[in-house]
């Protein structure tokens, strides 16, 4: 993705590239006050290539290809960098291993990361990919977050209360944070990735097919994209420290999924969503709950009885078979070992 574009002979410089010929690190800035850049990998094998479609407002698109011999250099070597502006990083199909200052981590269809200038890494293609890359540059931010004062309607006020808005505003301020936001989506979300295709596919479209007001339809997909990006029931945001362990991300993720799921996510289903395996997940587990996978999920699942029982009139019954026990002895019994009473004895304390 990063490197000289090639279009009609002609080199492009999109991003100037500083100490592009390092092996360890460079630094990427760009003139333009967005760009997008669309990356497809057909795979790893011997026969494998690498294409790239980048654009910004200031420049023609540019096309790049990279096979066979020259592309696994490529993957295999590629340097660490860092950018004068923000990368907002969606994988679009496969999955990638995105390398962030020491450690590295996976992140698969649906995903999505943002970066701020400060750090270092890396992308590396595992397998058949699609990665679209957003460019947002620190004066297009405080645009968007100016424009607060120009609302026409009441509910925009809603777009500076934005986390994603709220985190590179944070970094604009303290200029030497080292984080980056991490986006999972919901389990309930099953169009995350219809979605995050077709605002790439209509950003790419109005960019490169400028009409009048490409501008403003430009910045309304980008705030398209964070609001969706920001809503609690299609994902789910992580905050990461650059000082935390690689898991504790993994950690994050099992976390949202019981959440999700009442803690009735099987090890399979974990394996399916999270791309590792079932030994490795309920390592992660015990390494910072104490506990098994199973019980580390029951706790979600007592969690939402004890609310059930406050909130609603439901029958002790109905509540136990929402949540997946056949067989009540064992629910009171869970539910006693961890609140020290009976769902009945609790609803009746709550009431009082």
């Amino acid at each position: 993705m990063k490197g000289k574009l090639i279009c009609s002979g002609k080199e492009s410089n999109i991003l100037e590239i500083r100490n592009s010929d390092s092996i360890v690190h460079s630094y990427y800035d760009m003139s333009a006050p967005i760009q997008f850049t669309m990356t497809y990998c057909s795979g790893i094998a011997e026969d494998g290539y690498y294409n790239v479609i980048s654009v910004s407002p200031n420049k023609d698109y540019f096309f790049s290809s990279r096979t066979g011999p020259k592309f696994h250099e490529y993957n295999d070597a590629r340097p660490m960098h860092q950018h004068a502006f923000f990368e907002l990083l969606l994988v679009l199909e496969g999955s990638i291993l995105q390398k962030i200052e020491d450690k590295e981590y996976l992140y698969s269809a649906g995903t999505c990361c943002l970066i701020n200038q400060n750090v270092f890494h890396s992308e590396k293609y595992i397998g058949e990919a699609k990665v679209f890359f957003i460019g947002l540059s620190v004066s297009f931010i405080r645009e968007l977050l100016e424009s607060r004062q120009t609302f026409y309607c009441r509910r925009e006020e809603n777009v500076a209360e934005n986390h994603i808005l709220q985190f590179m505003f944070a970094n604009i301020q303290l200029e030497k944070g080292k984080n980056y936001l991490d986006f999972f989506p919901a389990y309930q979300n099953k169009k995350s990735l219809t979605e995050l295709h077709r605002i790439s596919d209509q950003l790419l479209r109005a960019i490169m097919l400028p009409k009048l007001g490409a501008v403003y339809t430009i910045k309304g997909l980008i705030c398209e994209l964070m609001q969706y990006l920001d809503k609690k029931e299609d994902y789910h945001i992580s905050c990461v420290q650059l000082n935390s362990s690689s898991d504790q991300l993994l950690f994050f993720r099992i976390g949202h999924l019981m959440e999700d799921t009442d803690g009735r996510m099987s090890r399979a289903d974990l394996e399916k969503a999270l791309c590792y395996s079932g030994n490795y997940i309920n390592t992660v587990v015990h390494k910072y709950s104490g506990m098994c996978l199973y019980d580390y999920g029951m706790t979600f699942t007592l969690k939402k009885a004890a609310w059930l029982l406050e909130e609603t009139k439901k029958p002790v019954s109905a509540i136990e078979i929402q949540l997946g026990f056949t067989n009540r002895t064992h629910f009171y019994k869970m539910f006693k070992n961890r609140y020290g009473v009976t769902p009945g004895e609790y609803r009746r304390a709550v009431k009082e």
